[in-house]
């Protein structure tokens, strides 16, 4: 009884942090559960979900949602190894967003510890420190770092801070322990590691050898080659590093190009840096705490290579506060923030001698102008409750929620899914689920839509027709409705008929291939009256920086005479792809599919007299009506073929 006694005396001084911590996780727990139960989540939560699925049942490193990388995960990153077991325990996509909550939320404790340490002894310390912990607590990058899915990036705070906290206490063996879980964290941490060795090469703090700084840096490097040339391949069934080349790519496209670059050529990062974006992302990430943490000398001076990778990047997300890439900074900028305080002190206690009030003074002015700076950004960048940011629906049950979660419970637990981005983290625990922006080889069992006026700006799966010629047509019929969600099951499988290719290739678009719907063998046939479904296969050839019209014209004659086109067309068809919903410009996008399809329907005149009638296509640019190229030179219609009429 006397030692639990003496526990809790010794835990009392703990208490006001103790509460605040369980408000600061349990805050961050359920808004991120209210925002997924509400469609707020997406694409990377259901990219991580289907990976550590699938460790769980034995498939190592293998996700269908990276598509590019043939079925493989594209990021090393083995500290996901050690959710697994909790998903023996709760196979759930939940299970992701309650780790990270609690990882970003328990990245206070070293803060708040560290503070304690330091402040022993302040007429204020102990508030100042309960305080510095819930500015952390409180930080729109936090926050929004939370809500912005899952990342391995957010498991980082703890295990970052810890390490900071042994060198700075000089505790080694926390340091080295902390350090090597998070090289587990991601393939580019090791940057990091690396300064850490500078760092402790070139100051020798308090309890290490400058010698022991000189082998992390090894280790660092050593560790970083492993990744990008043994571990990283293995896992990826061989593809090569493909991040300088999407997010970098000035300078080049390989980790080797990027590393000559910057070591030959340093100034050339200047533009990149001083943005005006870019500026203001440093001014609302160091702006909550006043700046101080830049007084943070030396420890600050760890954050740099984060900083500056991040600034680099030509992706946005990397240098926003409301994204997921800024928790690796956090511990930095606070552990800045207690070294900048505690140099103000020294310094007011040596110009105003060991006896002033000045101190006492300076303690709660900085309290004070903590909480209206943090306050201020919270207000400024969070996505919560009481900021200019917060929108109730983001985390309500709404009507379109109710009617995703009826459409979800349509789809068997083992069928393969095509899915809208928001409803991908819903369906991620099956072997197969695509967005819908991908092109699977094989059909997908489902496809789940979302009627918006614009498909997540590209085409989508299946009239982004998969890679491969001639391309194959998945023929999809609704099977479900929802409010706006739409499900489709697959229906047929359809290979279509290839047209020869002109010489030299037609410019930005050529008609690669066709095939009537709606037909019961080879020859098309419909009746007068009636109506034919044509699919046409167009193939991107070159820069579709214009809108353009796709149309048919059904004519009397099929000889090269008529490929420009005749005044006595039977009936025609014309529209943007997709009905408009996927203009060509939208075939530029990240996605860029070489062939999307494209339905025309001929509704045939009542009065149209039997016979053998002639397809043919043809595209002009939206704004001026101008049309291109098809079928050879000055021929603007390609022939598709025959479409005989009957009775």
């Amino acid at each position: 009884m006397n030692s639990v006694r003496v526990a809790a005396l010794r835990m009392r001084p703990h208490l006001p942090y103790i509460l605040l911590l369980l408000v600061g996780i349990t805050y961050l727990v359920v808004s991120a559960l209210l925002q997924h139960r509400a469609l707020g989540t997406g694409y990377d939560l259901g990219i991580y979900d289907q990976t550590i699925w699938n460790l769980a049942h034995g498939r190592i490193w293998m996700t269908t949602l990276v598509y590019e990388t043939g079925g493989y995960y594209d990021h090393f990153e083995p500290i996901l190894a050690l959710i697994v077991p909790l998903y023996w325990l709760w196979s759930d996509v939940r299970v992701l967003l309650i780790v990270q909550a609690l990882a970003l939320g328990l990245g206070s404790l070293p803060i708040y510890l560290y503070a304690r340490r330091r402040f022993r002894g302040w007429e204020y310390g102990n508030v100042l420190a309960t305080v510095i912990a819930a500015a952390y607590l409180a930080y729109p990058a936090l926050h929004n770092a939370n809500l912005n899915d899952f990342h391995e990036v957010s498991l980082l705070p703890p295990l970052l801070g810890f390490a900071l906290y042994g060198l700075l206490t000089g505790r080694p063996r926390v340091t080295w322990i902390f350090l090597a879980l998070c090289l587990m964290v991601k393939e580019d941490f090791s940057v990091t590691f690396l300064m850490f060795g500078l760092y402790i090469a070139a100051l020798g703090p308090v309890g290490f050898r400058r010698r022991d700084g000189v082998l992390v840096a090894v280790v660092a490097v050593t560790w970083m080659l492993l990744v990008l040339y043994v571990f990283y391949p293995a896992l990826t069934r061989g593809m090569p590093y493909p991040f300088v080349a999407r997010r970098y790519p000035w300078l080049g496209d390989s980790p080797e190009s990027a590393a000559k670059v910057l070591l030959t050529r340093p100034w050339i990062m200047l533009p990149y840096l001083v943005q005006t974006p870019k500026l203001m992302f440093l001014l609302r990430l160091f702006g909550p705490l006043l700046f101080l943490p830049l007084l943070g000398w030396p420890i600050i001076v760890l954050a740099i290579p984060v900083l500056v990778y991040l600034m680099l990047s030509n992706y946005e997300p990397q240098w926003s506060v409301q994204s997921y890439y800024n928790p690796p900074l956090l511990p930095t900028l606070f552990f800045g923030l207690i070294l900048a305080l505690e140099h103000i002190r020294r310094w007011i206690r040596s110009e105003a001698g060991q006896r002033a009030r000045w101190p006492r003074v300076v303690q709660a002015g900085m309290i004070g102008l903590l909480v209206i700076g943090v306050a201020g950004s919270y207000w400024l960048d969070a996505p919560g409750p009481g900021s200019r940011n917060f929108v109730a629906e983001r985390f309500s049950a709404i009507p379109r929620v109710e009617a995703a979660q009826r459409i979800l419970a349509r789809i068997p637990a083992d069928a393969s899914v095509s899915a809208i981005w928001p409803l991908v983290p819903h369906l991620s625990q099956r072997q197969r689920i695509y967005t819908v922006l991908a092109r699977p080889q094989m059909p997908t069992d489902y496809i789940v839509l979302e009627e918006s006026p614009a498909a997540q700006g590209a085409p989508i799966y299946p009239f982004a027709a998969a890679d491969g010629f001639p391309p194959v047509y998945h023929d999809y019929a609704l099977s479900a409705a929802e409010g706006p969600f739409r499900l489709l099951a697959h229906r047929a499988a359809i290979t279509m008929t290839p047209l020869t290719e002109s010489e030299p290739p037609t410019r930005p678009l050529s008609l690669a291939a066709y095939t009537w719907l709606d037909q019961a063998d080879d020859a098309a046939t419909v009746k007068a009256g009636g109506a034919a479904r044509l699919m046409l296969a167009w193939r991107r050839t070159g820069p579709l920086n214009r809108r353009y019209v796709l149309f048919v014209h059904l004519l009397k004659d099929g000889s090269p005479a008529a490929a420009n086109g005749l005044p006595d067309a039977v009936t025609q068809s014309g529209h943007e792809p997709g009905d408009g919903r996927f203009p060509t410009i939208y075939w530029e996008t990240w996605t860029r599919p070489p062939i999307v399809l494209d339905e025309q329907r001929l509704e045939i005149p009542s009065d149209t007299p039997p016979g053998v009638y002639y397809a043919w296509a043809g595209a002009y640019d939206k704004a001026t009506g101008d049309r291109i190229e098809l079928g050879g030179s000055g021929q603007t219609l390609r022939l598709i073929g025959p479409l005989r009429v009957i009775r």
